[in-house]
């Protein structure tokens, strides 16, 4: 199973996000599912990389592990856009592979 994990701050903004885990609906490298979820969590990093947030990340392919963590930013309404996009097709896939997708948001401490 995939898991996104969306950590949000006191006041509610995404401050990190953290994707991990295969879907397991066809060997590794063909996944559609895999390849899709990729595609949302590392174009929402390009992205807020690109308009110079203060964004950074890790990834580990042995254990499909990616993910990223905006550092404190007063202005935050590109990336908040980019994330909130990000999220509502994660939930869309979730909603059509429940099996296979889950996505949880959790308060930062």
């Amino acid at each position: 199973m995939i898991e996104v994990k969306l950590f949000r701050n006191s006041v509610g903004h995404i401050v990190r996000v953290r994707a991990s885990g295969h879907s397991g609906l066809s060997e590794r490298g063909t996944d559609t599912l895999c390849a899709a979820v990729s595609a949302l969590v590392q174009t929402a990093y390009l992205a807020i990389k690109d308009i110079g947030g203060n964004v950074a990340y890790s990834r580990d392919s042995e254990s499909a592990l990616f993910e990223f963590e905006l550092g404190a930013d007063e202005k935050r309404y590109d990336e908040d856009v980019i994330l909130r996009a990000m999220s509502v097709g994660l939930k869309d896939l979730e909603s059509g592979f429940p099996q296979n997708l889950k996505t949880e948001e959790l308060k930062c401490l």
